[in-house]
């Protein structure tokens, strides 16, 4: 019987991708957890609630901001350099910031400075991808999704040790040693990784430019992406299934809420996720590797659509149907995670490439403003019809999935 291999295999793959993922488990062990507590950390040192909602929408301000300069910067001064820089920016200063925040400006200040981050969204992204073959990008992309699942499972140890300590104290703590972590791993990372060609061509072509003039570029290849063949159809399933993911995050409440779950069969729900996550990496990945992304994305927003009937069949209390249901959710997430990156950074052209990720991240950052807010008023009138608006929307991403499979023939 051949076994499950479930630590991932680096063979074959170009330098960037296989030491950038060498390198993520560094990041996500800090990353991950501190993202999941940041609300309940502002509200231990004295944020209200409304501060706390006011950070957010600075948080995407900012963002959309630094998204709109993302590709020019990316081009100008290339995707190794400044994966590097914004990571030190929008990481390291904030992690050390957010270590000794006792004030609303203190949060402020940390929360402009990680919108920087938008930036590296698009370099980084770009460094670890570009130079990797068609066929082996929905390796990489699970491997990176992998690793995120399994640092997410130190979620409830950090929790056990806040009930333990508190949670100003641990939490100040742990920022202060993800502040270190992350910059060791930042300066590693930028060592053992090359520029792309791709980041090469770009320089080459912005170097002459005035920045306004690489905006322009910008806006140029952006206004042209109709010519490329299926690129438009792309963006916006991917746009689509962001959307939905945004407006899934009130899940926690509505199973705790009107399912009536308590804390401890909630603390299962991540460990089920990262499970599922090992699981579909060792036992199916590999074998859809000779399989077209688009008919891949067919099979994850079927059991996406599958997974949220079940969300609304779920007897109260019922722990057996909450795993389960939480594990076709989870399949459906990584593999959709996976493939919908695979398909768009298959369709972007070698020219421009930058230009034209940094607009579908774009759009996805205005999807996330009308989400959270449509979710949140459809819940706090009834939270059930949320989810039955949630099935539709998975429902249409299966309609769209199939549509590009088929053009994919």
């Amino acid at each position: 019987m051949r076994r499950l291999r479930l630590w991932p295999s680096l063979a074959g793959l170009p330098r960037n991708a296989r030491n950038s993922i060498r390198m993520e488990p560094l990041w996500a062990v800090f990353g991950t957890p501190v993202t999941y507590y940041a609300p309940l950390y502002m509200a231990a040192v004295g944020l209200s609630s409304t501060q706390i909602g006011a950070l957010g929408s600075i948080t995407l301000a900012f963002s959309l901001l630094f998204q709109t300069v993302a590709a020019p910067i990316t081009n100008r001064v290339g995707r190794k350099r400044t994966t590097l820089i914004g990571d030190l920016i929008s990481w390291t200063v904030p992690m050390f910031v957010w270590a000794v925040s006792r004030s609303f400006e203190s949060f402020v200040l940390a929360a402009v400075l990680s919108a920087v981050g938008r930036i590296v969204t698009v370099s980084w992204s770009l460094l670890v991808i570009e130079d990797v073959e068609e066929t082996q990008r929905p390796r990489v992309f699970g491997i990176f999704n992998l690793i995120i699942a399994g640092c997410g499972l130190l979620t409830p140890l950090l929790g056990l040790l806040m009930t333990q300590h508190g949670v100003a104290p641990v939490m100040r703590v742990y920022y202060t040693l993800g502040g270190v972590g992350m910059t060791i791993m930042f300066l590693l990372r930028n060592a053992i990784t090359q520029e792309t060609r791709s980041g090469q061509a770009a320089m080459h072509e912005h170097q002459d430019l005035h920045p306004w003039q690489s905006v322009q570029q910008t806006l140029r290849h952006v206004a042209g992406l109709r010519q490329h063949a299926g690129l438009p159809s792309v963006m916006l399933f991917y746009v689509l299934s962001i959307f939905t993911e945004q407006m899934s995050v009130f899940q926690i409440l509505f199973l705790g809420g009107p399912l009536h779950f308590g804390a401890g069969a909630l603390s299962l729900v991540p460990v089920a996720g990262a499970v599922i996550t090992a699981l579909m990496y060792a036992g199916v990945l590999r074998r859809l590797s000779g399989v077209a992304a688009e008919r891949t994305l067919v099979v994850a927003r079927l059991l996406g659509l599958l997974g949220a009937v079940l969300l609304l069949l779920i007897p109260a209390a019922n722990i057996t149907a909450l795993l389960l249901t939480v594990s076709v959710l989870g399949a459906a997430t990584f593999l959709t995670q996976t493939f919908r990156d695979t398909v768009l950074f298959n369709r972007l052209p070698q020219h421009g490439t930058a230009d034209l990720y940094s607009a579908v991240q774009t759009l996805c950052l205005l999807c996330s403003v009308p989400a959270g807010a449509l979710a949140g008023f459809i819940y706090s009138t009834h939270p059930r019809t949320l989810f039955v608006v949630l099935a539709v929307l998975n429902a249409l991403l299966l309609a769209m999935a199939v549509w590009l499979a088929r053009r994919r023939v």
